[in-house]
């Protein structure tokens, strides 16, 4: 967010007086020991615990209970993949390896990671409890903590912008706790679950405004903040460059004659301070440069009663809600806001349209709203129409984005919107403005989801190392499973003992399954496909499968069929493939 002049309390920067009191002093001298709690750092420290806590006593919990289990829908590829990338990261560094392309999948031309998500500042920072514990602790840990992290930052901003806590600590739920938040959160997709890095850079702006910090140190650690979230998310990273544009653009319309100045200054700092991010993120983004971009199988737009319709398991039994809850995408759930948060930011629009940071906001939300409709706008899982701007997804950037996943920076403006509600004057009705922000809470609440839990995913033939006298080190083997990207966890969890034929990286890369084609066609069993297989092993040299007894007894009769004999330890029948030579026709098999 851009800083914007309102000239009602007579300082740059700061919000009006119709807005909130802006005059609560920032440290408390010690002599005044009843005011210890308006400590910013106390205030920050207290908030982040509240958050822990509240998601730990809720939907969090199962995830410490059962801290050493892959459980985050492990029917998908995503939990895994992260996972293995938690692994991969200090894999590839104690081995000197080159991050950014791996041999271990696909094997044994390996596989580019230039354009895939492998979170390394996550990965990075959480290497020595991976290399301790196992990526599925530190995997099940950083879930755990991403939500009230994220809450955490946009409360930090949140109380800069009014000076108080309560409002503060509901605009960091808003934002932490959004369906946002909740849908990738449960879809283990730790790129998009860790949002912290945009109020941040938020927060950087307005201390930078204020004088707070002098402006190298705000291009320094501005341009740090942009490289992380470059290396945690390209598409945020690309979303939050055009939102600054925008929002810089905006600003000066707003601020008048007395701020453009301002803006014009904070403009510069911003383009200096994204020259450092470059330098930081030149290795990785040169890399990117020379690997050709992947293309989306389909982009995912925003339903527009997506904003008013909660997830389908949260209808309570209303028939009709329920029927038209089905309707959007499940990827159109990460849009929910709910009528009363969108009241609450249409009351401080009608009440505060005098102060200039309202008018921003206001301003900022409905652009990105109709940027996350798309080219097309949908509703209740109809095209409606398509939208004017809709060639504009076609060009080389947008067309590789989400636009849906643009509503991450309108739950910011909706977390700001909340604080500065619940912060106004004393001389509204108090008592209804607060409760208005209780019910905002409650949707947020209402809207979320349970973990579910399955059984561990890893099989006892990785976890107690029983795969060490039945395979060599860097044998290469095809994981067969139900679920999502089995492979790559056991992989991860072996410490990359073994190789990996298949491996699912995302849907613009990987087709249809974390399977290579030539085993996904076997369930077939026609000569073509069965000499197909036989092809690959020899090629890929293959020197085992590895099914999942737990989940696939489909596949023993397959593999019977062909010729293949396999044992059985650990949960897992282990097929040696002795380079296919006992492989036959299936209608050679007795």
């Amino acid at each position: 967010m851009t800083a914007i002049s309102d000239p009602e309390d007579g300082r740059p920067g700061k919000a009006g007086a119709q807005v909130v009191d802006h005059r609560e002093p920032e440290t408390v001298s010690p002599a005044e020991p009843r005011d210890y709690f308006r400590s910013p750092v106390l205030q920050g420290a207290a908030a982040l615990a509240v958050y822990l806590l509240a998601w730990l006593l809720t939907s969090g919990r199962p995830l410490i209970d059962h801290l050493g289990w892959a459980q985050l829908d492990q029917k998908s590829m995503d939990p895994n993949f992260y996972t293995w990338g938690l692994r991969w990261w200090p894999y590839a560094i104690g081995h000197g390896l080159n991050p950014l392309y791996t041999h271990e999948l696909a094997g044994p031309a390996g596989h580019s990671l230039a354009w895939v998500t492998t979170v390394p500042p996550l990965a990075v920072l959480a290497a020595p409890l991976t290399l301790l514990a196992g990526p599925v602790v530190s995997f099940n840990l950083l879930e755990v903590i991403a939500m009230p992290v994220s809450a955490w930052a946009a409360f930090v901003l949140c109380r800069r912008l009014t000076g108080k806590f309560w409002p503060a600590l509901a605009g960091g739920a808003v934002f932490g706790f959004s369906a946002y938040e909740m849908n990738h959160s449960m879809a283990g997709q730790l790129n998009l679950t860790y949002s912290l890095l945009l109020p941040i850079l938020a927060y950087l702006v307005l201390v930078w405004r204020d004088g707070t910090i002098g402006t190298r140190t705000f291009v320094v650690l501005a341009g740090l903040t942009m490289a992380l979230q470059f290396y945690l998310m390209i598409e945020t990273f690309a979303d939050m460059t055009a939102i600054l544009a925008v929002s810089l653009l905006a600003g000066f319309v707003l601020a008048g004659r007395e701020g453009r100045p301002q803006l014009l200054r904070l403009a510069r700092v911003v383009g200096m301070a994204y020259a450092v991010a470059a330098v930081l993120a030149a290795p990785y983004l040169a890399y990117m440069l020379t690997e050709k971009t992947p293309k989306l199988m389909h982009a995912a737009s925003m339903d527009l009663a997506s904003l008013v319709l909660p997830r389908r398991e949260n209808t309570f039994g209303i028939a009709w809600l329920e029927h038209a809850a089905a309707q959007p995408s499940r990827l159109s759930e990460a849009c929910y806001i709910g009528i009363p948060l969108l009241l609450v930011v249409l009351l401080l629009a009608v009440t505060s349209w005098s102060s200039k940071i309202v008018r921003y906001l206001s301003c900022m939300l409905v652009l990105i709203v109709v940027a996350a409709l798309g080219p097309v706008l949908h509703v209740e899982g109809k095209a409606v129409a398509g939208l004017p701007w809709a060639k504009l997804w076609h060009l080389p950037i947008l067309r590789n984005a989400y636009p849906s996943r643009l509503m991450l920076f309108g739950y910011l403006a909706l977390a700001v919107a909340t604080a500065l509600w619940l912060a106004g004057p004393a001389k509204r009705v108090l008592w209804a403005r607060w409760a208005l922000g209780a019910l905002v809470v409650a949707a947020t609440v209402l809207d979320t989801a349970p973990i579910g839990i399955d059984p561990p995913s890893v099989p006892s033939f990785i976890s107690s190392g029983q795969y060490q006298r039945q395979l060599s080190p860097g044998e290469t083997v095809v994981v067969v499973s139900e679920v999502g990207n089995a492979g790559m966890l056991w992989q991860a969890q072996s410490g990359f003992y073994l190789r990996l034929a298949g491996g699912y990286i995302n849907q613009a890369i990987t087709q249809g399954s974390d399977l290579p084609a030539a085993v996904q066609d076997l369930s077939r069993g026609t000569p073509e496909q069965v000499s197909r297989f036989e092809k690959f092993v020899k090629t890929d040299h293959v020197g085992a499968i590895l099914l999942d007894a737990r989940h696939e007894p489909l596949w023993v009769g397959i593999f019977w069929r062909m010729g293949l004999h396999g044992h059985r330890i650990g949960q897992v029948i282990v097929y040696p493939t002795n380079d296919c030579r006992s492989c036959r026709q299936p209608d050679q098999v007795s």
